[in-house]
């Protein structure tokens, strides 16, 4: 019951910092997600200002899965509990991130977080993103969908 609570405790605390000014100079449509984006698009902000990363993707398993979605992902990684989104898709060099999100994500420990991919209107290969409720973005892994 005590982890529970910690688990619960810590998602607060990371959806409360969501609402804290950033502290560099970007414009505020930069802190919300790019203004330019097409609608549709996430918003999210690969990283913190300093560059460094929170969260860590490692590994996702199974890596592949038919078009039609429903495959259950496990993803593995380190400083992954304030990640509670998962995003299948593609993050354009403008910070747009055009895709898809996990329907089903439950996040087991700061190490694993288990995911169901959407479903993909045709065979490729997309990035998935462990994200925060800010969209802070974890490192990419690749995932293919199949005919």
């Amino acid at each position: 019951m005590t982890r529970t609570r910690r688990r619960a405790a810590l998602l607060l605390a990371a959806l409360s910092l969501c609402t804290l000014p950033l502290v560099h100079s970007a414009p505020p449509a930069e802190a919300a997600g790019p203004a330019h984006c097409v609608p549709g698009a996430i918003p999210v902000r690969p990283g913190p200002p300093d560059g460094t990363q929170q969260g860590q993707l490692v590994s996702l398993q199974p890596d592949t899965g038919p078009r039609s979605g429903g495959t259950q992902i496990n993803l593995s990684g380190a400083g992954l509990t304030p990640y509670t989104r998962v995003l299948f898709g593609t993050l354009g060099p403008d910070g747009c991130f055009t895709g898809r999100e996990a329907a089903e994500v439950v996040v087991l420990s700061d190490t694993s977080v288990l995911a169901v991919a959407p479903d993909w209107p045709t065979a490729a290969t997309v990035s998935v993103y462990a994200a925060t409720p800010c969209g802070q973005l974890t490192n990419p892994l690749p995932y293919t969908y199949l005919d």
